[in-house]
């Protein structure tokens, strides 16, 4: 597996249509969630075939924590920022992993 960062420095961008849809199937998410959610989108080669890669992440969480991400190289110095990551190959099917950290729950008294 092979990532090229392709704009480094690009912008965070809203999730496109068709992973906004795999979203929403696989890990059972409300379109309003999935509104607030932003991505950086990367080029890269996986098994011999370009891909287009993101990585998700809730700007409203990184201001709650006074941090600013700006680019793809940001995320990588926070990776517990990072919600998802995945890639949409040339067929434009969508692939996605939940980088979520798992829910820490109290004792029940």
């Amino acid at each position: 597996m092979f990532f090229k960062l392709k704009n480094r420095n690009g912008e965070a961008r809203k999730l496109s249509k068709q992973v906004r849809e795999y979203m929403k199937r696989r890990f059972i998410l409300l379109p309003e969630y999935l509104d607030l959610l932003r991505c950086f989108e990367y080029a890269g080669v996986m098994n011999g075939k370009s891909i287009r890669g993101f990585r998700i992440f809730s700007p409203y969480r990184a201001k709650e924590r006074n941090i600013a991400i700006k680019s793809i190289l940001d995320l990588k110095r926070y990776p517990e920022l990072l919600f998802f990551e995945g890639y949409m190959d040339g067929q434009g099917t969508v692939y996605v992993a939940d980088r979520r950290p798992p829910l820490r729950l109290g004792k029940a008294s």
